[in-house]
């Protein structure tokens, strides 16, 4: 009986540990799921305007180093490179984000002004590293 009550204390920790580290997960996926209607409205922006040639709303909507690496020519020249494609879907992980369009996909950071496009006409290069053609992850 001594080592059932020495025990037992052991396998509460562990459900109770257990719990605890469903609970974070949970807070860490609903976080997501509540910022992806925001993320992905900014990326329908992004490609909305980028359709429109509204070079000045496109580099707005750019994340600073982003817009920094377009360079001095602007965002004008560079929008021929974004595909035109409605996007599909879009997944937030806290305070970054993917959109997805048949064309290419959109990586997106959570500033404390909005969400704003860091890659932009990216398309994989194997499983983990994207190629883009502004920005980039």
């Amino acid at each position: 009986m001594n080592r059932f009550r020495a025990g037992y204390p052991v396998i509460v920790r562990k459900i109770i540990g257990g719990f605890a580290a469903v609970a974070a997960l949970a807070a860490v996926a609903g976080c997501g799921a509540a910022d992806a209607p925001d993320a992905e409205a900014a990326a329908r922006r992004f490609v909305t305007a980028a359709e429109r040639g509204a070079a000045d709303e496109v580099c707005a909507l750019l994340a600073p180093r982003a817009r920094d690496a377009v360079g001095p020519q602007g965002c004008g020249p560079v929008l021929a490179a974004f595909p035109h494609a409605p996007i599909e879907s879009a997944a937030a992980w806290g305070d970054e984000a993917q959109a997805r369009s048949a064309a290419d996909t959109l990586f997106l950071h959570d500033f404390p002004d909005g969400w704003r496009v860091t890659g932009a006409g990216c398309h994989p290069r194997n499983d983990q590293v994207y190629d883009c053609s502004v920005g980039g992850r």
